[in-house]
């Protein structure tokens, strides 16, 4: 069976003296043979309300993947939209963990320059129906975690596959074919780094050494098979 995984970070500015939110996911992907599409199981997500600086979260998150089976199989993404977010990135880099940087939007389409030099631009709302796509279809496992934060992003999931199904049955009635996006709330951080995760797995092989493709996908129908 091919394996590997892929953590995301979400970061949202702090509110006032506050400390920022942060919410870092781990997701197995995984194939049993080269014939199945991928399916993704979450592996641990946790959520930080402790003021820890860039370079403490850099420090937590270099200490996570290097243990075993996460070390040389794990493949990061981080939302660098916030101040703290590109300080993580930089943190990161500077521990040689090679991150890839997101700027995630709340709408104006996906647009990316050189995915190795720039990033990568993604509108959350067509990672997030591609996330909730990949629950619909099965392909999603979130089970067996009993953590606020994994029980946070189970919630976060079912509302929106609930909201998609309410689009797509407006929709059908309508006659359309074309689905709606769904909303995007930056300051949602369990889901936001879980579908970035996911993203990003579905951008990768299962070679973590792998660069991203050279135009990013944010079509929700754009991952069957990956």
């Amino acid at each position: 069976m091919a394996h590997a995984f892929f953590l995301g970070v979400d970061v949202t500015p702090a509110d006032g003296d506050g400390a920022p939110d942060v919410t870092h996911a781990l997701f197995e992907k995984s194939k049993e043979n080269s014939d199945e599409p991928a399916t993704y199981r979450l592996t641990r997500i946790r959520h930080h309300t402790d003021g820890e600086s860039a370079d403490d979260l850099a420090d937590r998150l270099q200490e996570l993947v290097a243990d075993q089976p996460y070390i040389g199989r794990t493949s990061l993404i981080v939302n660098r939209g916030p101040d703290i977010g590109a300080a993580l990135v930089e943190a990161l880099e500077d521990r040689g963990l090679d991150p890839v940087a997101a700027t995630v939007t709340n709408g104006g389409g996906a647009a990316a320059g050189d995915p190795e030099e720039m990033g990568v631009h993604l509108e959350g709302r067509n990672v997030l129906h591609r996330f909730v796509n990949l629950h619909r279809d099965e392909r999603l496992r979130l089970e067996n975690h009993a953590t606020e934060a994994a029980s946070q992003l189970a919630r976060d999931v079912q509302v929106l596959s609930e909201r998609l199904d309410e689009i797509d049955g407006y929709m059908e009635g309508l006659g359309e074919t074309q689905t709606e996006g769904l909303s995007f709330d930056p300051g949602a951080t369990h889901i936001t780094s879980a579908a970035i995760a996911v993203w990003l797995g579905a951008e990768r092989s299962f070679d973590p050494s792998q660069r991203l493709k050279g135009a990013p996908q944010t079509d929700a129908a754009s991952d069957a098979g990956a």
